[in-house]
């Protein structure tokens, strides 16, 4: 049985049981005392299905459901589907406070798992994207340049806007590397660099790329990604979620706000029983009512009085 802290004033008033005879019933649920009560002629008890358990508003009312205690005790009793199924019924907002009840570890895992397009609207509220450049690994710079999605005219176009003392040394690694040779000339203007670029096999491009200086690479990509958006996925989750780690738990739920109501429960359902149910008590009480009237009778019918 859940035992609720109910409002006694209530039956008393619209069922005319006085505080007596409700001693009498200590050990009875709400469902069992009306059912008593109409055995002995009681006409209002009768109604108790129709005029309570099928109004949310007299539900309400009756057993306190604005009281969150209350709201928890009936929460508490229910199995993991039934939380699951009423966590649907929570705000957004309220399903990011409860993603608090998760480790840090645990909330970047969730991330980790998500699109990248939706870690991206994580990562980049949270930091811009030359902040984001600057902190990830510059193995992860050199993975983005792996992308089939590049526009190579784009890039040229780049390297032309370059010191050519930066890119002559590009050159001179990547021959030397790459080819096993010296470069003889060292004065290559950067139209001249870009023409031998553009020569050069896809794959020897791309490897070209990673040539660049840290710098020259983070602003070649921010160029890139300022046109188009969307080349920020070519970058690894790794990559995109390695930024997060810095921040507090805190601030990265925070920043979870743009995710989609159905990503969040998904993230939340995963919360053990006892967090769950802490989570689902802030279902707004009329809201609560509703769908314990429409789809949990059988709870209402198991509803005690603890107060008596």
């Amino acid at each position: 049985m859940i035992r609720l802290d109910i409002d006694l004033s209530y039956l008393t008033k619209n069922f005319e049981i006085g505080t007596q005879r409700l001693n009498q019933y200590a050990t009875k649920s709400i469902d069992e005392i009306m059912e008593a009560e109409a055995a002995q002629g009681n006409p209002q008890a009768e109604k108790f299905q129709q005029n309570v358990v099928n109004d949310p508003k007299e539900l309400v009312k009756l057993f306190k459901l604005g009281n969150a205690k209350n709201r928890f005790a009936i929460l508490s009793q229910m199995n993991s589907s039934d939380l699951e199924y009423l966590v649907n019924f929570l705000e957004p907002e309220d399903l990011q406070m409860g993603l608090m009840f998760f480790t840090k570890t645990k909330i970047l895992n969730l991330i980790y798992n998500l699109p990248k397009n939706k870690i991206c609207s994580i990562v980049f509220q949270a930091f811009s994207i030359e902040q984001f450049l600057k902190m990830i690994p510059e193995k992860e710079l050199n993975k983005f340049f792996d992308s089939d999605k590049l526009d190579k005219n784009k890039i040229l176009d780049f390297v032309k806007t370059m010191d050519p003392d930066k890119l002559n040394k590009m050159v001179e690694k990547y021959m030397f590397k790459e080819e096993g040779k010296i470069q003889q000339d060292n004065n290559w203007s950067a139209e001249h660099v870009a023409k031998w670029m553009e020569q050069l096999k896809p794959e020897q491009f791309k490897k070209a790329l990673q040539y660049f200086e840290r710098e020259d690479k983070q602003a070649l990509i921010l160029n890139l990604t300022k046109e188009d958006n969307d080349l920020l996925t070519e970058f690894s989750k790794n990559a995109l979620t390695f930024p997060l780690k810095q921040l507090d738990k805190g601030d990265i739920v925070k920043c979870m706000d743009k995710l989609e109501p159905d990503d969040l429960m998904k993230m939340v359902n995963e919360l053990p029983d006892e967090l769950l149910a802490v989570v689902v008590t802030q279902i707004d009480p009329m809201v609560f009512a509703e769908v314990l009237s429409k789809n949990f009778k059988d709870v209402i019918a198991e509803i005690g009085i603890g107060n008596i």
